[in-house]
């Protein structure tokens, strides 16, 4: 008997386990939890994960440490051994899942594909760290009144839905 209440428990957390909003509520818990850290650690509140952010602090982290400059850094990183390596830990483990679930595929371009992926990305993150880093920060800029907050979250949603209306256009197009 105790081993049939077993199976069905294992069965049940299996299925629990693959659910996306299982999945979505543990992330949430892990990202309040570690920004409850990163607080703790002497961090400012409004930084989470940042990709702008944290690339920033690890570019100017690890060029302090290697070429001996002084180039600007948030609290978390200056106080910590090294800079937040936050990004090189998604690209890390966004590698190792696509390859465990065999979903890894590298997808042949050309010049000019990568040259606006590129120039798009320096783009991206410059402009964040103009507008203010990510949203989380702009929303609290927002709420003590910062114009270019309010700028930043209105451009961020307008990019957003165009470059899901354009993803979807190429979409149909590759489909037709």
């Amino acid at each position: 008997m105790p081993d049939e209440y077993t199976n069905t428990i294992r069965y049940y957390a299996s299925l629990l386990s693959r659910h996306p909003a299982f999945l979505g509520a543990l992330i949430g818990v892990l990202a309040a939890f570690s920004q409850a850290l990163l607080i703790s650690a002497g961090g400012p509140e409004a930084y989470g994960f940042c990709v702008a952010c944290h690339t920033r602090d690890m570019v100017n982290g690890l060029t302090n440490i290697i070429a001996g400059t002084n180039l600007a850094l948030a609290a978390i990183s200056k106080n910590s051994l090294l800079p937040v390596m936050s990004v090189a830990g998604v690209l890390i483990g966004g590698y190792i899942s696509a390859t465990l679930h065999r979903e890894h595929r590298i997808k042949k371009g050309t010049t000019r594909d990568y040259l606006i992926y590129f120039i798009s990305g320096i783009l991206v993150l410059n402009l964040a760290m103009i507008f203010g880093g990510c949203p989380y920060r702009a929303a609290l800029r927002t709420g003590y009144g910062d114009l270019m907050a309010v700028i930043f979250i209105v451009s961020m949603a307008a990019g957003v839905v165009l470059g899901a209306y354009f993803m979807l256009r190429k979409a149909e197009q590759e489909g037709a």
